[in-house]
């Protein structure tokens, strides 16, 4: 055991679980329809290019990222699939998206405009994104015949895809997802040649109305429902696991305290175990005195504050623990799980903001 940091702490990604997620959205999916794997932050902190390139091997169509960084991180891994952006790129962007083919989303006419001076024959691809209630980004409905046409005048842009977000799907709101729907559709009826797609996660899952030509699902790829409101439609298998290890034990005294505030304090004699994993590697503060991980497949409780890059757990009733052992903070030992889920609950946020937090420079291990 060494003394490196990245030695003691790490994260584990199972490729084959990957595969399997990949392999059961295809197979809910409507022949035809195309299947765009969301690899943005960091694949959901999973490692954007393998993830990107065992998802590319597993046959999805698409690959959807946030910003054009992110793009161009996975262009010069060679990955040469289409990979559509959602956030904003400044028009002074545009060379760079045309060289890297990428595919940008398009609101205003500022960036169709600068795509269409930039040198060169090739035809430049964009999609537009329609704002059909989430009132985040987007054109609104009434007016995206005016950018539709104003595109069209342009020489070497041309629209490829149409497409729009759900505000409420993963809180199966039914009524909210069916209204944004057909104002999408509304839209979309106008343009029959275009790739038309609105189904994240919990869309592709809960509303198969909503898959119309591809499908953009995220963090079910990786093993996790988007909400404990969306029904289990199909079998998926965690991928990511978080791993640490004892570093010090020690006994203390009832009555002492542990961590910063020594905000818990022993009612008994008490041992307790050091582990070098803290909220700036991913573990919620939040998770102070609430959490818990697993040592020997048994859970140890969290005790006193989650400091920066270290937190304190209880291993009293955890029998024969030795410094080097291995600790699970996310994911499975022996016969118990920690899910992704149960932190979120533990830290009142959602399972997506657990996984995105995971420090990107933390040691991964794709098996």
């Amino acid at each position: 055991m060494g003394s490196n940091k990245a030695e003691l702490s790490w994260v584990e990604i199972n490729m084959k679980a990957l595969v399997h997620n990949v392999e059961k959205l295809r197979q809910y999916l409507r022949p035809g329809t195309q299947l765009m794997a969301v690899v943005k932050k960091n694949a959901y902190g999973h490692g954007a290019v393998p993830v990107a390139r065992v998802a590319v091997a597993a046959g999805v169509d698409w690959l959807g990222v946030y910003s054009l960084e992110e793009g161009l991180q996975l262009r010069d891994a060679g990955i040469s699939i289409p990979i559509l952006i959602f956030g904003y790129v400044p028009s002074s962007q545009a060379a760079t998206l045309v060289k890297s083919e990428l595919t940008p989303t398009v609101v205003e006419t500022k960036l169709p405009l600068a795509l269409d001076k930039v040198q060169g024959d090739t035809t430049i691809a964009v999609h537009v994104k329609v704002d059909t209630g989430l009132n985040r980004s987007g054109v609104r409905t009434e007016d995206v015949p005016h950018l539709m046409y104003f595109i069209s005048g342009l020489r070497r842009v041309k629209v490829e895809g149409l497409y729009t977000h759900f505000a409420s799907a993963d809180e199966l709101d039914r009524e909210t997802v069916g209204a944004q729907l057909q104002r999408f559709l509304g839209v979309a009826t106008k343009f029959p040649e275009l790739l038309l797609h609105a189904a994240n996660s919990a869309a592709t899952l809960v509303f198969p109305e909503t898959h119309l030509n591809m499908v953009r699902p995220g963090i079910v790829m990786y093993g996790v429902y988007p909400s404990p409101a969306v029904e289990r439609t199909i079998p998926l298998q965690p991928v990511l696991s978080l791993k640490s290890r004892v570093v010090r034990l020690h006994r203390i005294r009832a009555g002492e305290g542990v961590s910063y505030g020594l905000t818990w304090k022993a009612k008994k004699d008490t041992s307790v175990a050091l582990v070098p994993f803290g909220y700036g590697d991913g573990l919620p503060r939040l998770l102070s005195n609430c959490g818990q991980v697993l040592v020997h497949g048994q859970r140890a409780p969290i005790r006193g504050r989650v400091c920066m890059d270290q937190c304190i757990v209880d291993v009293t009733d955890v029998p024969e623990v030795k410094v080097g052992d291995e600790v699970v903070l996310l994911g499975r030992q022996g016969s118990d799980e920690i899910s992704v889920d149960e932190i979120a609950n533990w830290a009142d946020t959602i399972n997506r903001e657990i996984l995105a937090g995971i420090r990107t420079d933390l040691h991964r291990i794709y098996t």
